[in-house]
């Protein structure tokens, strides 16, 4: 039993330890409200942040953003930084995950 609960605490560090966080703005230049997540959100519009970003700041991690829900349609890969402008997706993202990293050839 002592072995089992080291296992799983040590799974439950690592995750968490890998999690990324992104914070999502209204407006351009990143102002206006803002929500940050750490985990996937399928539908921004639980969050009442759906088709509402016009710019974003990845803290930590590689994030997809998509135009719709549950990860569909038009989508943008986001590596860590400042996306001060969100040319041709401006009040469009519907849903966010981290993703993995892809390993460039």
């Amino acid at each position: 039993m002592r072995h089992l609960l080291a296992t799983a605490v040590l799974v439950a560090a690592s995750v968490s330890a890998s999690a990324g966080d992104i914070t999502l703005y209204t407006r351009v230049q990143l102002g206006g409200p803002a929500i940050t997540l750490h985990e996937a959100a399928p539908d921004l519009d639980l969050q009442g942040f759906n088709d509402k970003t016009s710019s974003v700041v990845v803290h930590k991690g590689v994030w997809e953003v998509c135009a719709e829900k549950h990860y569909k349609g038009k989508c943008m890969v986001l590596k860590e930084g400042e996306y001060r402008e969100l040319k041709g997706f401006d009040d469009m993202i519907s849903s966010v995950r981290e993703v993995e990293p892809k390993k460039v050839k």
